[in-house]
């Protein structure tokens, strides 16, 4: 049988010890947390999960010389999609156990610490206190009673007593760590096993899950997904600006039957079965038009950017050969205008009414628009949650001052004080009036 040497095993140990150090070490949390900060920072600075021809062409090589953040060094390093890298994940995960060693090694020592009673014996040691009082007329059941009415969990030995308050406060740190370790996995559950699709859909059409543009290695993309766009609408300001648009949608079963409705606009997105549907954008893809008193035609759309920005959506009408209409729409107002084929406006027309132009009598029916939808998964939302639920309550618990007190009677004189991790001067004052209020009370039997 092989043998393993005995300093072989005492190396290992060694190892063991300074991996466990090092992660318990506040500083190295503090580095690799910085680090993080330092990775998402360049995340945010380099656009991610575009095409690779994106990258080509906006961080190519600069002259003769190679430049330190080109294309190739994105994809080499995975700075394209830095969240899902292997390295990425490696430091969240090096990051929380370090917090978990720690919550370990020192906050729930800490804590256990603090729970632990001790007396003190000698009216020497209440010097190191910092407002400790010396009372001459009092009795040690009174200042109990009156240390019980500041909410102090007390302990008596004999003629000592000790007491402390606000140990939830003591709890704060744990929590704290246990929100970072939380919205980490959230984060991570959500990275690995998400996805985010995109679609357009023409306002009474159905549509399923077919453009993702983001997954992660785990997800599950539901096939059986189907949903339907009921309506879609604009509501404009007095200015002819966009106030808000909105999207009727049913999320349908796979024989049809209607199992949600709503309407979604930006930021009110629709939920169902773990799926969030968002408002995103909007397109008008066609015009519906009647030529005399033959069947409506329907006219393709296409939308151009203007120089300043502004959208318009341009189609032609066929009248002959030779004889060729624009139409041109700049919102979903019912509103438009026509131009010849020399790019002369013709008239200005409201949708829905027909009118007589050259010798024919066009009717324009309405307008097909359709609709920008993002339909996200993110199995770690929940997790998310809960840790920023869980980090904003901790943080509010970490405001309770944690308060130690003692009393001795030696030759009949009273000696009482204590510590506080915050808020001194108030506790040095309840310090008075609790030393007061018992002195009183013991001269009025």
């Amino acid at each position: 049988m092989m043998t393993i040497p005995f300093n072989l095993h005492l190396k290992r140990k060694d190892i063991r010890w300074y991996l466990l150090k090092l992660l318990s070490n506040l500083q190295f949390s503090i580095v690799m947390l910085l680090v993080i900060a330092l990775f998402s920072v360049i995340g945010t600075i380099i656009e991610q999960n575009e095409e690779p021809v994106f990258y080509r062409t906006h961080y190519g090589f600069s002259n003769e010389h190679l430049s330190l953040l080109n294309w190739k060094s994105i994809e080499f390093l995975g700075l394209n999609h830095i969240y899902t890298t292997w390295w990425f994940l490696t430091i969240l995960l090096i990051f929380s156990l370090s917090l978990f060693v720690c919550s370990l090694s020192r906050q729930i020592p800490s804590l256990q610490h603090a729970r632990r009673w001790h007396f003190y014996k000698t009216p020497s040691q209440f010097k190191k206190f910092a407002g400790g009082q010396e009372i001459q007329e009092t009795q040690l059941n009174l200042l109990a009673s009156y240390l019980q009415n500041y909410n102090y969990h007390l302990f008596q030995q004999g003629q000592s007593i000790y007491g402390y308050k606000g140990l939830l406060g003591r709890l704060a740190p744990i929590f704290v760590h246990g929100s970072i370790i939380l919205l980490m996995a959230g984060s991570v559950l959500g990275l690995v096993s998400g996805f985010s699709a995109q679609e357009m859909v023409p306002s009474g059409e159905l549509f399923r899950l077919q453009n993702i543009i983001a997954s992660g290695k785990f997800s599950y993309v539901p096939q059986e997904f189907s949903a339907r766009v009921n309506n879609f609408n604009i509501e404009y300001n007095s200015d002819s600006s966009i106030s808000q648009f909105f999207s009727n949608i049913s999320v349908l079963s796979h024989d049809g039957t209607e199992l949600k409705k709503s309407t979604i606009s930006v930021n009110t997105p629709l939920r169902f079965h773990g799926l969030t549907i968002y408002q995103t954008d909007w397109d008008v893809i066609a015009i519906r038009i009647r030529i005399d008193y033959s069947g409506a035609v329907q006219i393709p759309l296409k939308k151009v950017i203007l120089p300043n920005s502004n959208k318009i959506w341009v189609g032609l009408i066929a009248q002959s050969k030779e004889r060729q209409l624009s139409v041109v729409l700049t919102d979903l107002q019912k509103k438009a205008s026509i131009y010849n084929e020399n790019g002369q406006q013709i008239m200005d027309i409201n949708i829905g009414d027909g009118y007589e132009i050259d010798g024919t009598f066009i009717t324009f029916l309405n307008t097909i628009a359709s609709t920008g939808l993002q339909i996200k998964s993110d199995p770690g939302i929940p997790l998310v949650y809960s840790s920023f639920f869980l980090l904003i309550t901790s943080i509010s618990v970490s405001y309770i001052s944690y308060s130690q007190i003692w009393v001795i009677e030696k030759n009949q004189r009273f000696y009482i004080g204590g510590v506080t991790n915050r808020a001194q001067l108030v506790f040095e004052e309840e310090l008075v009036r609790i030393s007061k209020m018992s002195s009183q009370a013991s001269r009025s039997f």
